[in-house]
């Protein structure tokens, strides 16, 4: 089953099955949750770093593709799956990710391949979302402790010609294990702002079920239903 925007929600607060740092509450979307580019990319072919001197553009030649690392790390359980999207803003440019999987007990940085089809050289912004991650849950559990890929893909990364400010990056130990992602996750602010958000809405229903009118409204349904009931 896919899951909705507010699925994913709830996932999150509970931690239990989903957990993604640094969070961006609004890149939760309908059915799906979108995730930003890092200044960590590199041309396939030549093995060398796209990024711009400013760090602030990732630069994709002319009929070229290239690896970009998210700023993201997820973690999923073994409940949950999912799919790699390209974004229709970025396809309509002529863009287009080669679309893979999210592995159930995946964690750490996503590293997502661009291919660009038109002429030109195309830029992305440093922090502009450029994938979408559609997650599902499993009918059954995938078999626990069996992890086909390294967090984060260093077999991957290690094949490009890396800076220093690549090295340091991709060494950080909260992307490479579950318990980072998940405690720097609870730590953030939209983490916190997320459960704020919930305990709101938790408290504004209840004073709405808690009104005289609303209760004698349900009441009345109630007692509605079980004359209905009897008389049957």
């Amino acid at each position: 089953m896919l899951l909705s925007n507010n699925d994913i929600k709830r996932e999150l607060i509970k931690t239990k099955n989903i957990s993604i740092h640094p969070l961006l509450v609004e890149n939760i979307k309908g059915s799906s949750i979108n995730l930003t580019a890092s200044a960590h990319a590199w041309d396939i072919k030549s093995k060398l770093s796209v990024v711009s001197e400013n760090k602030k553009k990732i630069i994709i030649p002319a009929y070229s593709t290239v690896s970009i690392f998210t700023e993201e790390a997820i973690w999923v359980s073994r409940r949950i799956g999912g799919t790699y999207h390209p974004r229709v803003s970025l396809v309509a440019k002529g863009l287009g990710n080669i679309s893979t999987t999210l592995d159930p007990q995946w964690y750490g940085l996503s590293l997502v391949t661009v291919n660009n089809t038109t002429g030109y050289d195309i830029e992305i912004r440093v922090g502009e979302a450029f994938v979408s991650v559609m997650l599902y849950y499993l009918k059954n559990p995938a078999t626990k402790g069996i992890i086909d890929n390294q967090a984060s893909r260093p077999d991957l990364y290690s094949k490009f010609k890396l800076t220093e400010e690549d090295e340091e990056f991709l060494s950080k130990q909260w992307h490479r294990n579950y318990h980072g992602i998940v405690q720097n996750m609870k730590k953030s602010e939209s983490y916190l702002w997320l459960v704020k958000d919930k305990n709101k809405y938790l408290r504004d229903f209840s004073v709405f079920l808690a009104h005289p009118v609303v209760s004698a409204i349900i009441g009345g349904v109630i007692v509605a239903g079980l004359i209905k009931l009897f008389n049957l």
